[in-house]
This record gives C-alpha cells, sequence and structure tokens, in this order.
C-alpha cells in the first residue's frame, strides 16, 4: 500500500509525504528483508529501473522523477522532485516506511499528479491528482519568520 499523507506548503516548493507499507506474505524473513530494503542498494542501472520510483507531471507538461540526474525534469532544467529523507521500521511480517519528497519550485496552477512505480513488486505506474491551485493559495499565506 502507497499513499500521500500529507502536502507541507513552503514559498519555494512542497514537501510530499508519502507511506508505504508491506506484509511479508508467504515471503522468508530474508526474501523480505533484502526487498524492504532494496531501493537503498543499487548497484546497476537496471537494478534502478525495478527500484521504488516517484515522479510528478505538472500542469506545464514537465515529468519530474526523485532519479538520475539530481530528480530533474526530463531536459534536465526546471522543477526538481527529489528524496529528502524519511523513515520508517518493521518486524518480520511487516514494514512502515515514509519517505519525503521535496518539489521544488511550487507547482504551475492546473493539474497536478504525483506518480508511484514499484516493478519489482509488480506495482505499476499509479497517479493521484492534487490540487495545485490549493497549495498555491497556501503558499500566498506563508510568513517568513527569518527573511532573508
Amino acid at each position: 500500500m502507497v499513499v500521500v499523507e500529507a502536502a507541507r506548503v513552503f514559498s519555494d516548493g512542497v514537501m510530499f509525504q508519502v507511506g508505504r507499507q508491506l506484509r511479508r506474505g508467504d515471503l522468508s524473513v530474508r526474501a523480505f528483508q533484502q526487498l524492504v530494503h532494496e531501493d537503498h542498494f543499487y548497484a546497476s542501472d537496471e537494478d534502478r529501473r525495478a527500484r521504488l520510483r516517484y515522479g510528478a507531471v505538472l500542469a506545464d507538461g514537465q515529468h519530474v522523477t526523485d532519479g538520475y540526474p539530481f530528480g530533474r525534469d526530463s531536459e534536465g532544467t526546471g522543477a526538481v522532485l527529489m528524496r529528502h529523507g524519511g523513515g520508517g521500521g518493521g518486524g518480520a511480517s511487516s514494514y512502515r516506511y515514509t519517505d519525503e519528497l521535496w518539489l521544488h519550485p511550487l507547482p504551475p496552477t492546473g493539474p497536478l499528479e504525483l506518480v508511484v512505480q514499484w516493478p519489482s513488486l509488480g506495482l505499476p505506474e499509479q497517479r493521484v491528482a492534487l490540487p495545485a491551485a490549493d497549495m498555491l493559495q497556501a503558499a500566498e499565506q506563508v510568513t517568513a519568520l527569518w527573511p532573508d
């Protein structure tokens, strides 16, 4: 299960909190442990293509991913989507993790879709539409505590 839990809006971007939970099912404990930690230990490009991936489709046509190089859009300019941390844990039968994704700059007016895919788990590309207008409205209300 993968779910968008929150969107924290800043003056220059949005931090999305995305939770994921896995159950071991019929896997051995060792196989399950390798699976839940796999997206941290890829060595080859082929391995990277199988890992958990996030992306965003912006109203102006930009497609950004949390991948390489550095989460930039497909042209290497414009918006950036980066994993910014997270945390979680679990035991022998289940695992819960929260990823934080930083989208910079603020999305343009119009539809915004967050995208997730995890090929090694058999999770095909899934999209969720989010209200960019609400994020832009929230950004207008941001108060700088330490102005530049």
